[in-house]
């Protein structure tokens, strides 16, 4: 009944219009259903996720014992009792108990006030009045050798209290029983921390070496394939000369040495240097090896890799420690009367010889070939042939003359047999030579017309060896053979040509114009597989050295401004590769040899048939 006259009157103040009449009007259905309202102890003010730092574990834990109740209503308030006329009566008889007192109360809780007031500190400012300081004028002149004389003495008296401070300090160290620091240890961490910058700032390049393989590989014919360039190496004090020589490290693969000179007859005096590159660390070289005169070759030996043999514009060859921090060689030579008297264009290590010591083989521009033996911190030379003496032996009075400037410019010894060896020339000619037998050298070959740059045995087919020279051709030949088994004419000189250590048919070479030349005669005996162009005609830069990594697809070129470029070889270059690092030597080495001499009795036949034609 209440609820029907409650809704009675709304429905009449409906028709009036009210503007206090905000309230929603519901039926007697809706008034009657009921609402349940459930009250939990978790707060939708705080997520269950909560968490907050500790200091004692310095670790994000969950939030605990925070405080799930919701507030609603709070009111902080002061209840007194009221006295009673019984209490009003009996306060002038005197004090009662607190236990009377209780009994005669209805209410037995004893409420009381307590406040306390705090002093208030007040604030005061103070100042006070100080006389000024006196002023001095000070002037005066002193000259320029009176400033720089002070200067100098600041800083000896500096320098001499730095001296004095540093032994100090390691007294009290050695007194404490503390180790000093060793500078080798220190110098070795900073290095480690270079790689480590190096690799994250060139890691672009790192996945490329490591990872990346052209995949345009795939449309092109077998054989066929790209270069991929990776890091460039440049020493800036060097900047500018050009690279005579480059050796890889056998024993540490990412490691090869540079050497630096000039071809400038006129600035043969001038200071070369030697820089040994890691890839790991391409930006700066892992040491310097700073020299007086001009390099001109290096090589690292291959069964104690840390011995490195360099040539110098004097004549002068040395043997360097690469374990030692110092820049000074182990060995150099000091004899006047067997030594080189001109620029030494290449030097070559041979194997140990029946006593265990090492020697090695250089050859001059004084048409010389001496053979040097490392005995502890000397080189005893010998002569192992001097081809301006042997050129007048054979031929006529006008081929004398013509031999007779024989210069010595490049040296190879045969893989198989170190005793049989041969010599390229200035005036175009090799010389097939052996150490058994050193009055004249055994055979000629006489195809190349312009200066032998290099020349370079096949190191798995002991028959078959390699030369370029400066009238622009490439040839293989057969030292059986008086003529050349193949020629590849690159139109422009061709500076330096190496074979591949993972393939018997696979060779690269560099020219003049800034371009460098991937062959393989198994796949194509005419044209190159692949060709680059390192620098453009505008530049004006030539290509000097090229040399293969003993384990790794990549070659390394150098120029005559004196950079290193680096480059990866594609899948299709390197397809012998895989072959190379799994199998065994002797089993690689042999289907290497079996297919040189498929290529050549091929090209024996190809041979014949144009002759019969």
């Amino acid at each position: 009944m209440f609820k029907r006259n409650l809704l009675e009157k709304l429905r009449r103040r409906k028709q009036v219009p009210s503007k206090r009449m905000t309230q929603m009007l519901l039926t007697l259905e809706e008034l009657d259903r009921d609402v349940t309202t459930v009250l939990t102890t978790s707060s939708p003010y705080i997520a269950e996720s909560a968490v907050e730092f500790s200091y004692k574990g310095r670790a994000y834990k969950p939030l605990q014992n925070h405080n799930r109740a919701i507030i609603f209503y709070e009111q902080r308030g002061n209840i007194k009792r009221k006295a009673l006329e019984s209490d009003k009566i009996d306060a002038g008889k005197g004090e009662e108990t607190v236990e009377e007192l209780d009994t005669k109360r209805k209410n037995k809780f004893n409420f009381c006030d307590r406040a306390t007031q705090t002093l208030v500190f007040l604030h005061v400012d103070k100042e006070t009045q100080t006389e000024p300081l006196p002023q001095l004028v000070c002037d005066g002149t002193v000259s320029f050798a009176d400033i720089v004389q002070a200067y100098t003495e600041k800083e000896a008296q500096g320098k001499l209290d730095d001296e004095e401070n540093s032994n100090k300090s390691a007294r009290k160290s050695i007194r404490k029983g503390q180790k000093v620091q060793n500078p080798e240890s220190q110098r070795r961490f900073f290095r480690f921390c270079e790689r480590m910058i190096d690799q994250n700032l060139l890691s672009d390049v790192n996945i490329d070496f490591n990872f990346y393989d052209t995949p345009s590989d795939e449309f092109k014919d077998k054989g066929l394939g790209s270069l991929l360039a990776l890091w460039k190496f440049s020493y800036q004090p060097m900047k500018g000369t050009p690279v005579t020589g480059m050796s890889w490290n056998n024993f540490y693969p990412d490691m090869f040495a540079v050497a630096f000179g000039t071809y400038d007859v006129t600035k043969q005096r001038q200071q070369g240097c030697v820089c040994v590159y890691s890839l790991k660390c391409p930006s700066y070289p892992e040491k310097v090896i700073p020299c007086k005169l001009g390099v001109y070759c290096v090589e690292f030996n291959k069964e104690r890799s840390y011995l490195l043999a360099i040539g110098f514009a004097d004549g002068t060859v040395a043997v360097y420690d690469m374990r030692r921090n110092v820049t000074s060689p182990i060995a150099i030579n000091k004899t006047k009367k067997l030594e080189h008297n001109d620029i030494v264009n290449q030097v070559k290590w041979l194997p140990d010889n029946i006593d265990g010591q090492h020697h090695f083989c250089s050859i001059s521009a004084d048409c010389r070939v001496i053979n040097w033996l490392l005995a502890k911190s000397e080189l005893i030379p010998s002569e192992v042939i001097n081809l301006r003496e042997d050129d007048t032996i054979v031929g006529t009075d006008e081929e004398k003359k013509a031999d007779s400037m024989s210069c010595g410019t490049s040296i190879s010894f045969n893989p198989d047999c170190s005793d049989l060896f041969l010599i390229g020339t200035e005036n175009g000619f090799i010389h097939k030579c052996s150490n058994l037998c050193t009055a004249q050298y055994l055979n000629a070959y006489k195809d190349h017309n312009n200066i032998v740059y290099n020349i370079h045995w096949n190191p798995y087919h002991p028959r078959v060896f390699l030369s370029c020279s400066a009238d622009w051709t490439i040839r293989i030949w057969d030292h059986t053979l008086n003529e050349s088994v193949f020629t590849f004419d690159l139109l422009n000189e061709v500076k330096d040509v190496t074979w591949a250590p993972f393939s018997s048919s696979l060779f690269a070479a560099v020219t003049s114009d800034g371009k460098v030349h991937i062959f393989d005669i198994m796949m194509n005996r005419q044209q190159p597989t692949s060709s680059y162009t390192v620098y453009n005609s505008k530049k004006n830069i030539n290509l000097t050295s090229v040399q293969f990594n003993p384990v790794k697809p990549v070659i390394i070129i150098g120029d005559d401004k004196g950079s290193v470029i680096s480059f990866k070889l594609s899948p299709n270059l390197r397809s012998s590769l895989k072959a190379f690092q799994t199998l065994e030597r002797s089993k690689f080495a042999a289907a290497e040899k079996d297919k040189m001499e498929k290529i050549l009795k091929l090209a024996k036949n190809l041979g014949n048939c144009d002759e019969a034609s």
